[in-house]
């Protein structure tokens, strides 16, 4: 497992709580477990036809078709 994945969850967790104390949004809602899990990565991610190459799993084949030839860029908020 990469290990930005948990150190992203602390860093939005921790913004999130910020955000609440600062009156600018409410609690945060945690997540059900297991409906629309996604997770955020660092690092060199090679996208293909119907599969993405992932640091240290290797390739996953997804069910949609994904554009060819696509650099993910990694979007902070």
């Amino acid at each position: 497992m990469s290990k930005t994945a948990p150190q992203y969850a602390l860093r939005y967790l921790s913004l999130s709580w910020k955000r609440c104390f600062n009156k600018i949004s409410g609690q945060p809602k945690f997540k059900k477990k297991g409906r629309d899990d996604s997770f955020t990565l660092d690092g060199s991610i090679t996208v293909g036809f119907n599969h993405i190459k992932l640091p240290r799993i290797g390739w996953m084949k997804t069910y949609e078709v994904l554009p060819d030839n696509v650099t993910p860029c990694g979007c902070n908020y």
